[in-house]
Order: structure tokens, then sequence, then C-alpha cells
């Protein structure tokens, strides 16, 4: 799963992406408003942190703005106001939850774990469906519907396949895949795409799955999650 940040202080932007990263999730950073607006619109990000008191305009505009653009990725607002007021005005903009400065990251943690439950359909299934092919995201286990193999996978492995089957049947750039698994400011080259789906190849071919990735010329990459 990768997080977004957008935090204008940046002891504590650099300080949540260590932490999250320690939890195995990817992250990134942004320093204001106008930075995490843009970046949350490329879609590479399945849950924003996003302080108010931002620079070139606040959180509350950022969400504004996002939700206008019809862009439904959990939001949980980070703040030093504590009012009911500050609270009620971001869940009416679409705001998930609120954590008021300063916080414990354990309760962090669990306000992350808590709004991504909220997405499955109730609340405990961990698995991730593509055609026949299953992905446990808690432990990284990869099988198939059709018999009792599985493998688990490796860090990058599961974030590049988690990528393809939340994007089944979309063709994928290598930029957009480098991006979202080795992150913006990553020295990854696009070759390292081109090694993770030959791995992740051998593994689908063990479990026996009939998805499979197949190369976009000049392009990228797309899961065929109904190959025969």
């Amino acid at each position: 799963m990768k997080i977004l940040i957008v935090e204008d202080e940046e002891g504590l932007r650099e300080a949540l992406i260590r932490t999250l990263t320690g939890e195995g999730y990817l992250a990134d950073g942004a320093k204001d408003g106008d930075e995490g607006y843009t970046m949350i619109c490329t879609g590479l990000y399945d849950l924003v942190l996003l302080d108010i008191m931002l620079p070139v305009y606040d959180g509350l505009e950022v969400l504004r703005r996002i939700r206008h653009q019809k862009i439904s990725v959990p939001v949980i607002l980070l703040t030093a106001r504590s009012t009911v007021k500050d609270k009620v005005d971001g869940m009416d903009l679409g705001a998930d939850d609120y954590l008021t400065k300063p916080f414990a990251m354990p309760e962090l943690l669990a306000r992350i774990r808590m709004v991504m439950r909220r997405g499955t359909a109730d609340g405990t299934d961990n698995r991730i469906k593509a055609g026949d092919l299953l992905l446990d995201t808690q432990t990284y286990m990869l099988s198939c519907t059709g018999n009792t193999r599985s493998v688990r996978l490796g860090a990058k492995e599961y974030q590049l396949i988690e990528y393809l089957m939340r994007n089944a049947d979309q063709v994928l750039s290598r930029n957009q895949i480098t991006q979202r698994v080795w992150g913006y400011d990553a020295d990854a080259e696009y070759n390292n795409v081109d090694v993770y789906v030959s791995f992740l190849r051998k593994k689908m071919k063990f479990v026996q799955s009939k998805a499979k990735i197949i190369s976009v010329r000049g392009v990228g990459y797309e899961l065929e999650s109904s190959a025969t």
C-alpha cells in the first residue's frame, strides 16, 4: 500500500515516511498544498495523510479540490486544530478520519488500518482478487482459486503484483510502475520492472494461474485477469 504525507514540517514529514516504511508501506512526501494536490491527482496513492495548515493553500482546500475531481482516495487529516467545527468541516468535505497533533505513532498506524479496512466488503477480508489470482495483503501469499498452491512474495514482488491486480486489465506504463513501486525519488531503472515482472510470471506459473502479465510494446505491462 502506498501512502502520501502532505506535511510542511520537514522533520515530522520525514519521521512519518521512516515509520511507515518500517511498517512495510510505501511512502512519499509533499511539502505544501499545491505539490500535494498534484501528487494525489496521479492516482498512485491508496491513502493520504493531509495536514490542514499548509503553505500555498491549506489542507481543506486540497481536500475540496480532490473530492470535486471525484478522487475517492481515503484521507486522514492531521492538524493542531482540535475544535469541533474544524473536525466537522473536514468530515463534511470528505475526510475519512481526523487526528489531532501531537499524536502517538501507534495510534496513527491503528487509524490507517481502520480506514483501509473500511474499503473491504466486510471489514475483515485482506485479500485482493483478479481473475483466479488471490493476494493476501497481510501475509504476502499469492495463490490461485483453482488449486491449493500458494507462494510467498518478496516486498517488491508484492508491491508490483498488488498494483497490477488493483488495475487488472488496464495498461500501466513503466513510469507509472516505477513511481508506484520504487517511489518518486528512487534511482530504480526501467529494467528493474522487467526483472520483477519475470519473477512474478514464474510464481504465477507455479500457482497455475490463468492470469497473465503481458508486455505492451513501448508502453509497459497489463495483467490480463481472464487470460486462458
